[in-house]
């Protein structure tokens, strides 16, 4: 009896292929009790705290909401989906760079 996996060739009445150990008492096409019905657990997502505390600091200091705003939006992006909060991130970027940007246009128009 030769293997519908593999191809391997086997004794008429193997239970199972020596090559691969696919089940050969199976009728081809039947999937196993049990795969059939079987779904992946959802995936729990959480909000990355370094994208909030970014987002939070580029109202108070440009530099920080930066650092803590790229940091977020790198461990968004590395997660795979298990960590949410990108749009923070990205908002928390732009907002460290227009305050950091209004922070130089206003100190060098005092001079």
């Amino acid at each position: 009896m030769n293997c519908p996996a593999c191809g391997a060739v086997n004794q008429p009445n193997a239970a199972f292929c020596a090559q691969c150990a696919t089940n050969l008492m199976m009728p081809p096409g039947m999937a196993p009790m049990g795969a059939m019905n079987y779904m992946a657990p959802p995936m729990q997502t959480r909000t990355s705290g370094m994208a909030i505390a970014g987002f939070v600091l580029s109202f108070f200091c440009g530099l920080l909401g930066l650092i803590f705003s790229c940091l977020g939006y790198s461990e968004v992006k590395k997660s795979g989906g298990a960590v949410t909060g990108g749009g923070l991130a990205i908002a928390g970027i732009v907002i460290s760079i227009i305050s950091m940007l209004a922070g130089v246009a206003l100190t060098v128009g005092r001079h």
